[in-house]
């Protein structure tokens, strides 16, 4: 591999894991920032408009890449996190700190979406995933170490720091990116869809607002979340009949008549789903269950995490020399599910640290395959002109899908659990209540994994259009 492409995507891999680590240093270090600043009555907005933001700028980004230089969108992205991260270390109002929350979010989505993109531009769907594994992996380590680092800042630095101390990185990752990414092939004439842009962030930001107003953190009324549930599909259809009808839309509907695409964004949908709910509630497992520590429960999430990375790359490197991906998405998807369902009946309140390892670090490699390769999957038909949407189409299912998901099974906890006093056998019984719908979506995740063609990656790009 050329060293240009090593350090593009150092650069780019940079700004991915810098997004990623932002969300869990953030709520970290939120009761410092609230004791600065006030605001307790807003806090939820914080991760809120952050993933509204980020949602919102992932299809985005991606149609950018096919019609502008690929250089100014990672560059354009890297700065936008890196602006938000300075304003949002600058507040002197917690108002203007939701505010550019919703700036970093933005470049975050962007980073996101971009990171898979640049994957599709430099290698075939059968090499890709051996990298997509490494995207997954720095998924793990930001969930992992961002508490740990948070708890850092917060106790040892300003709270700002949680934001500035971005930027010095964001500044390496633009060098990067802007003195070795190789030329750009052949753009598209057609101009942004700007309508189809604002249509989207009509239906999807009432879409994933509605989802805060349940659970336990929730920013209102579920009367308010059943209004913007109601107007998000209305707004849905009216973007579903634009982009129709343009001639150069924000994403081109015709490719979800591609079979391989159209059940692996259905798939992450699903996976988005289990995965948030699994980060949101493992660490109250630990804690408020077994009883350990905030620093024990971080040792053994890395634990966690060095099992996903194993699983990442050991899956990546088999799909890279064999091309086949079905059997292990399906044999993962099964096992998911079995242990999802043994959870909800029979979750122990008590067990030795090594049992407790064994089942974190199988669990973390069954999850690990589907971080991996369901975005190769999805890009593996689809034309090279049309892959930056498509990419940002997939990241943009598995975020709704996180977000819906963690609200069901929010719900889920509170009503299995009983009035009073959050003792470990009440906390369990939520906890119980989470794995059943964790169950539910893997039993619609292996469904869709099922619809998938059996066939092999390819090993060259995708010509032609949809």
């Amino acid at each position: 591999m050329a060293r240009e492409v090593r350090l593009t995507l150092l650069g780019v891999f940079i700004g991915l894991f810098l997004a990623a680590l932002d969300q869990t240093v953030t709520a970290t270090a939120l009761p410092r920032i609230l004791a600065d600043l006030g605001g307790e009555a807003w806090y939820g907005w914080v991760g809120a408009l952050y993933l509204l933001g980020s949602t919102i700028a992932a299809p985005v980004a991606g149609r950018l890449t096919e019609i502008i230089s690929r250089r100014k969108v990672l560059i354009g992205a890297l700065s936008l996190f890196g602006l938000g991260s300075f304003l949002c270390g600058s507040a002197i109002h917690f108002s203007q700190l939701l505010a550019f929350r919703f700036v970093q979010g933005l470049g975050g989505g962007a980073l996101f979406s971009l990171a898979f993109t640049t994957l599709a531009w430099f290698f075939p769907p059968r090499e890709r995933s051996r990298w997509a594994g490494l995207i997954g992996a720095l998924f793990g380590m930001a969930g992992a170490l961002g508490p740990v680092i948070g708890g850092v800042i917060a106790e040892n630095l300003s709270w700002r720091w949680a934001f500035w101390g971005n930027l010095p990185f964001l500044v390496l990752a633009v060098v990067f990116v802007f003195r070795y990414l190789p030329a750009h092939g052949t753009l598209e004439s057609e101009p942004m869809d700007i309508k189809g842009a604002f249509l989207m962030a009509l239906w999807a930001a009432p879409l994933l607002l509605a989802f805060s107003f349940w659970g336990p953190e929730r920013l209102g009324s579920p009367v308010w979340g059943i209004g913007l549930f109601m107007g998000s599909l209305l707004m849905l259809w009216v973007w579903i009949r634009a982009e129709r009808f343009h001639p150069a839309p924000l994403f081109d509907l015709r490719l979800v008549q591609i079979p391989t695409f159209r059940y692996a964004a259905l798939a992450g949908f699903f996976f988005g789903a289990i995965f948030m709910a699994g980060v949101t509630f493992l660490p109250l497992y630990l804690q408020g269950v077994l009883g350990y520590s905030p620093r024990q429960s971080g040792l053994l999430l890395l634990a966690f995490t060095v099992g996903a990375v194993f699983s990442t790359g050991a899956v990546g490197a088999w799909v890279s020399r064999h091309g086949r991906y079905k059997p292990i998405l399906l044999i993962c998807g099964i096992a998911l599910t079995v242990i999802f369902g043994v959870a909800r009946v029979a979750l122990p309140s008590q067990i030795s640290m090594g049992w407790l390892l064994l089942a974190m670090v199988s669990a973390a490699s069954l999850l690990g395959p589907f971080q991996a390769l369901l975005s190769v999957v999805g890009q593996n038909d689809i034309p090279q002109t049309r892959v930056g949407s498509a990419t940002s189409a997939l990241q943009f299912m598995r975020q709704v899908g996180s977000t819906l998901g963690l609200a069901v099974v929010n719900i889920l906890y509170l009503t299995n659990m009983d009035k009073g006093t959050a003792s470990p056998e009440i906390l369990l019984r939520g906890i119980q209540g989470v794995m059943g719908g964790m169950m539910g979506f893997g039993v619609f995740l292996c469904g869709f994994v099922l619809l998938l063609p059996d066939r092999y990656l390819s090993r060259r790009h995708s010509s032609g259009r949809a």
